[in-house]
């Protein structure tokens, strides 16, 4: 700890204030109970990772994904289940961010721009739990603190203060080397601020795509001029062997036999309160309904009660009236409705009314009018094994499918262990049975992986193995998946004949909204839109245009059209302009433009936010060029078996 803070400690007068200080860190920090957890086992003396031969502890990231963890679980307001601890990829997003601090401190440090011993007792003085009415709480107090907040030792907690303040200097530096000219910030308030209204009529590529046909010479022309369409970042092909559910689930059918056994190993789940089995007709009302509303579905109610009560016949007149989606269609039968499941006034009536007479309108302000029968009754007890029989066949269905798609996975992974495949075409022969082989295809690190979607575990796996490398079991919303990475490519230009389809297409919507173009053409002059669509048969329209590139409506390529209409006299028929979904003629109907006096007031707090931006891209930069030079070795064996939610302590 700081010497000069340590000799300065009187803290015996401040025991009373310090008391007071942990009681309130208890109630608004999470401490937890019983200390950090070791990570099953791990030793806490192992290292997470090391950059550039300095250490990163297994305790700093232990830390670190606890409070990230937590960080989740407040936005999300739950706690994170395993498959969404997973899904985030949250150890990755962890030993990242910490990889990325700890070269930005080594170049800190390059730079001379660490912490100084009085910058870090400045900070700790700074910090009101620690110093109530502007006094310093005491020693014992502070290494309680720190230590509960998970770390070893105040000098531990005072060198991540020393990080924090080095961190801090470096951002700041980042940020102060940004110029941003006048110049810049008006032009960015422009682009934000400035809109049109047009009115448009739309030749769509459509209308002449199906009478264009491309030649392969076109086809060759489009991508050699088009190559930039065409272009990939780093890309992974993998094979997976993947147990998929729903062909698992297929095989499944268990008897009523079966489910009955398992209804009555379970016997206690299926507790039932008191319940009514109750017809319903719904008059529905909307919240903050006008109030001639209300009174005709009130009336409504009434006159169906009266209808009711002299003899109608209930399942026809809920067919015909009801509001309520579930039961209309079934006469407006319900089914047994356990106790305090609806709305209170419903509750109530359907819990004392006399059995099968028909209640007066019940009002729920959620909902509307009610009208119920009430058939029958039945006290607290078990709901039985009919009432439960599809739902619990269901839900055995799911699990013994998961179960047997896990144990299917596993044995294969078993396989693999004692014989590791030496190519992809080892691998695909373990498929069998219920385990398929698929291939992924090429796919980027936010691509979606055809046949799975989105699954950051697969492709944070794909980008950091060496090809021929194979995988441990994934988790995947089809079923359990085994991965083996057969290629790597680094970014660049699709191969034709990998593209020919989508250039083919491509080539031939080129030529179509060039057709579109020229019908349009054909009818200009003309005195406004409506008179040149009529005659082509189309209909115009009006939509909003931005200096962002927006144009409600429209999709492709539409800068074009947005320089046209912020420049284009009001009142004018202009184009044709070619857009991405074929070509367009308009006339602008207003333009609001930003003037002098308006750019002058923002231009300071755009020149700021424009600083901010460029700053953020240029850490990135910074961070790329580092990473790319430095050396990193990551202890793949703790940051795997790490499981989040561990405690600080």
């Amino acid at each position: 700890m700081l010497k000069l803070m340590r000799d300065s400690f009187q803290h015996l007068k401040w025991i009373l204030v310090a008391i007071v200080a942990v009681f309130i860190l208890f109630i608004f920090v999470d401490w937890g109970a019983g200390g950090a957890g070791n990570g099953g086992g791990i030793d806490q003396h192992a290292y997470a990772a090391r950059v550039n031969g300095e250490t990163i502890s297994y305790r700093e990231f232990d830390r670190a994904l606890y409070y990230t963890e937590k960080n989740y679980e407040q936005m999300y307001r739950q706690p994170l289940t395993p498959d969404q601890i997973q899904q985030l990829g949250l150890q990755k997003q962890v030993l990242d961010s910490l990889i990325d601090q700890h070269l930005l401190l080594q170049q800190a440090r390059r730079l001379h721009l660490g912490a100084s011993a009085e910058e870090v007792r400045k900070k700790i003085l700074d910090l009101p739990t620690l110093n109530p009415d502007g006094k310093f709480v005491g020693a014992e107090i502070y290494t309680r603190y720190v230590t509960m907040m998970g770390y070893q030792s105040p000098a531990e907690f005072e060198e991540e203060l020393a990080r924090e303040i080095t961190l801090s200097k470096i951002e700041s530096a980042i940020q102060n080397s940004i110029i941003i000219s006048p110049k810049s910030a008006d032009d960015e308030y422009r682009r934000t601020s400035e809109t049109a209204k047009i009115k448009y009529v739309l030749y769509p590529a459509a209308r002449e795509a199906a009478n264009v046909n491309v030649t392969p010479a076109e086809v060759q022309q489009y991508y050699t001029t088009h190559q930039s369409q065409y272009t990939h970042g780093e890309q992974r092909a993998a094979k997976y062997l993947i147990a998929d559910f729903a062909k698992v689930r297929a095989q499944i059918n268990p008897s009523d036999a079966e489910v009955r056994k398992i209804y009555d190993q379970r016997h206690e789940e299926f507790k039932a309160p008191q319940g009514a089995h109750i017809l319903h007709i719904l008059i529905k009302v909307d919240q903050g309904a006008p109030a001639p509303v209300e009174q005709a579905a009130k009336a409504k109610a009434d006159d169906l009660v009266r209808q009711l009560r002299a003899g109608a016949d209930f399942g026809k007149l809920a067919k015909e009236n009801s509001g309520d989606p579930s039961s209309a269609g079934k006469g407006g039968d319900m089914g047994w409705v356990d106790k305090d499941t609806t709305v209170e006034p419903f509750d109530k009536a359907a819990f004392t009314m006399p059995l099968n007479t028909i209640s007066d309108p019940i009002r729920s302000a959620e909902f509307g009018y009610h009208i119920i029968k009430v058939l029958e009754r039945r006290p607290p007890g078990y709901h039985t094994f009919e009432e439960v029989r599809d739902r619990l066949r269901g839900l055995t269905i799911e699990q013994q499918s998961k179960d047997n798609a896990r144990d299917e996975i596993t044995r294969i992974a078993a396989r693999i262990k004692e014989n590791k495949p030496k190519t992809a075409a080892e691998f695909t022969a373990l498929a069998s049975g219920n385990v398929a082989s698929n291939d992924s295809q090429w796919f980027g690190k936010t691509d979606a992986i055809p046949g799975m979607g989105n699954n950051p575990a697969f492709t944070s796996w794909a980008f950091a193995a060496k090809q021929n490398d194979v995988g441990d079991i994934i988790g995947t919303q089809r079923g359990p998946a085994i991965p083996f990475l057969y290629n790597i490519r680094s970014a660049g230009v699709s191969p034709l004949d990998e593209v020919r389809a989508k250039v083919e297409n491509d080539a031939k919507m080129e030529k179509a909204r060039l057709l579109a173009q020229q019908a349009l053409a054909k009818e200009l002059p003309a005195p406004s839109v409506d008179v040149a669509g009529a005659k082509l048969g189309l209909a115009s329209a009006e939509t909003s245009v931005n200096r962002q590139g927006s144009v409600t409506g429209f999709t492709g390529d539409t800068s074009a059209l947005v320089n046209a209409a912020m420049t284009a006299p009001v009142g004018e028929v202009k184009g044709p302009i070619m857009t991405g979904d074929g070509a367009v003629i308009f006339q602008v109907l207003e333009q609001k433009k930003v003037d002098p006096a308006t750019l002058a007031q923002n231009r300071t707090q755009f020149m700021e936010t424009l600083r901010q931006q460029e700053s953020r891209n240029l850490r990135i930069t910074m961070l790329q060029s580092l990473r790319k030079a430095a050396s990193i070795d990551i202890n793949k064996k703790v940051t795997e078996q790490q499981t989040p939610s561990q405690q600080p302590g």
